[in-house]
């Protein structure tokens, strides 16, 4: 999905509201991922995949054999 361009704002000075309540809060991040997180289980992710892949291949190839096995015999 294509982003949009930004709009262009210019800031206004306002007269303050009156009685207006004022909310001032602090935030703070509880659970950002660091980057050594993320990397960590990028790795661990691409690992189980090669693993499901190279552990796949060879029962894979014995049963492509075994079928290309009983169509060529006569």
């Amino acid at each position: 999905m294509a982003q949009r361009r930004p709009t262009p704002l210019q800031e206004v000075e306002a007269a303050p509201v009156d009685d207006a309540k004022v909310i001032d809060a602090q935030f703070k991040i509880v659970s950002a991922r660091t980057g050594k997180r993320r990397i960590f289980w990028s790795a661990l992710i691409a690992i189980f995949w090669a693993a499901l892949v190279g552990f796949l291949i060879p029962p894979a190839w014995i049963v492509f054999q075994s079928i290309g096995e009983y169509f060529a015999a006569p």
